[in-house]
């Protein structure tokens, strides 16, 4: 192997590997680059986090639409759980993703949810969208 090939299908290696995680799963398939997700993945005995999240869904329904968002709920005990990309399978909690399906955010219990739409407006996308003009009053 010459040293310009050689140097190549390191660049190649590198550059294959490097950039933000995502969260490949054919059940999360179908919601990339139409979507933003919310995964809730939580087990049996907390049952509060999913009320939080819930409520906040409803609560902010004309902000969760306007930013393209979709809640998903996992409970840990039930076997579509195993079809998640097992980053996220072997940690319950809140999990946003992405357009391009990467994991954004993060967090164990409702936190994410007081910075979501900052997280989100953030965005480079959502720059994009908001350019329109604000959907909720």
């Amino acid at each position: 192997m010459t040293k310009t090939t050689y140097q190549l299908v390191i660049c190649l290696v590198l550059c294959s590997h490097s950039g933000a995680v995502t969260a490949n799963s054919m059940i999360l398939d179908k919601y990339a680059w139409t979507n933003r997700l919310v995964i809730l993945i939580t087990n049996k005995k907390d049952a509060s986090l999913e009320t939080q999240v819930k409520s906040f869904f409803e609560s902010h329904a004309c902000d969760v639409d306007d930013r393209n968002l979709k809640l998903l709920h996992f409970p840990t005990d039930k076997p579509v759980v195993t079809q998640l990309p097992k980053v996220m399978r072997s940690q319950s909690g809140l999990w946003l993703l992405g357009y391009d399906a990467s994991i954004k955010d993060f967090s164990e219990d409702g936190q994410l949810l007081n910075r979501l739409f900052q997280t989100i407006d953030g965005m480079p996308m959502r720059q994009d969208e908001m350019a329109f003009g604000p959907a909720c009053g």
